[in-house]
């Protein structure tokens, strides 16, 4: 009976179709990351529709809502915990996933466009991360956003729909708010389906340095393995969320300059002291270098050993990283806005 009605389920969901076979190393923590990011992308959008009963996009009552939150609404600071700590997560995973997608050659012929789409995602879900950062309009928040607004001064008509000016009338504060809930959230599902939908059609990448075909597995036993890996995944959003409290600060005292940006943006920080147009120029420099890549290496190797200029390269990259997330952890501003 059991058997039969798994059959009719799978006729008329079309779950058959996910008997495809994939290699079997897609069953490892590496190969999982897209995976876990996708988890913890799954907690922020649960979590944030939860957080939206409660929060005021108003720049009057934004702060107050989300310590009225924390403060009085029956486990509220629990689930801003669970909002924040899946958006730190996800930020891990998902740089560990873009690493090892190069590490491993992945971005070559023929997935040149799916890596495309993984570096427009990535740009979504930073984006995603600064309008979360500045809804809670702490000085943090206040102080980000005129980073953000100088530089859509800077480039005259094309920041102007990201400006006060553009919608008169409407807080800019609210625009954000829509843009986070409802924009961006919706662009980032399609692209992500849209990813998805070629790591299917392209298939997973072989291993690189493979001297025999490699053994294939169901890929609903890959499910269950990113199932196991979700779980531990929400796990750990859970027990950060119970052990350390996201940061809020009290409404910002406009005009006044004090704190460093989430350790996501202090790198971008640390160039500004170095030269303020930095702000301006770096993202764009970043974002076209990563878009490069598949186009600049043609190389047909895929193994690490065998493209040293390629390693080079990339652990290069997450040095100079590294050191201005450091150098702007420690440095102090030497301007103001």
């Amino acid at each position: 009976m059991a058997s039969g009605l798994t059959k009719l389920l799978e006729d008329r969901l079309g779950l058959n179709l996910l008997e495809y076979d994939i290699p079997e190393h897609a069953n490892s923590l590496k190969y999982s990351l897209g995976g876990m990011t996708l988890s913890s992308f799954a907690v922020l959008l649960i979590s944030g529709i939860l957080l939206a009963q409660f929060f005021i996009p108003d720049p009057e009552r934004a702060n107050r809502s989300l310590h009225y939150l924390v403060d009085q609404v029956y486990l509220g600071w629990y689930l801003r915990g669970i909002h924040f700590w899946a958006a730190e997560v996800l930020t891990v995973t998902m740089t560990l996933h873009a690493i090892r997608v190069f590490f491993t050659a992945s971005y070559k012929n023929p997935r040149e466009i799916n890596w495309l789409i993984g570096i427009g995602i990535m740009v979504i879900m930073v984006t995603l991360l600064f309008t979360g950062t500045v809804l809670k309009w702490d000085q943090e928040a206040y102080e980000a956003l005129a980073h953000f607004l100088w530089v859509a001064e800077q480039i005259g008509p094309f920041g102007l729909p990201l400006t006060e000016a553009f919608a008169q009338g409407v807080p800019l504060l609210s625009r954000i708010y829509m843009a986070h809930i409802s924009l961006l959230p919706i662009i980032v599902i399609l692209m992500i389906g849209l990813h998805l939908f070629y790591v299917k059609y392209h298939k997973l990448s072989q291993l690189p340095n493979a001297t025999k075909p490699a053994k294939n597995i169901p890929f609903t036993k890959h499910m269950a393995y990113l199932r196991r890996a979700g779980a531990g995944i929400f796990l750990l959003i859970c027990l950060l969320a119970l052990t350390i409290a996201p940061p809020l600060g009290e409404e910002p005292i406009l005009g006044l300059e004090v704190t460093k940006p989430p350790w996501q943006f202090v790198w971008i920080y640390a160039l500004e002291n170095v030269w303020v147009p930095f702000l301006i120029v770096a993202p764009p420099i970043i974002i076209g270098f990563l878009v490069a890549i598949p186009i600049v290496d043609q190389n047909k190797e895929k193994y690490w050993k065998k493209r040293p200029l390629a390693i080079a390269v990339l652990i290069g990259f997450i040095l100079i990283f590294a050191a201005l997330i450091i150098w702007g952890t420690v440095t102090t501003m030497t301007h103001s806005m």
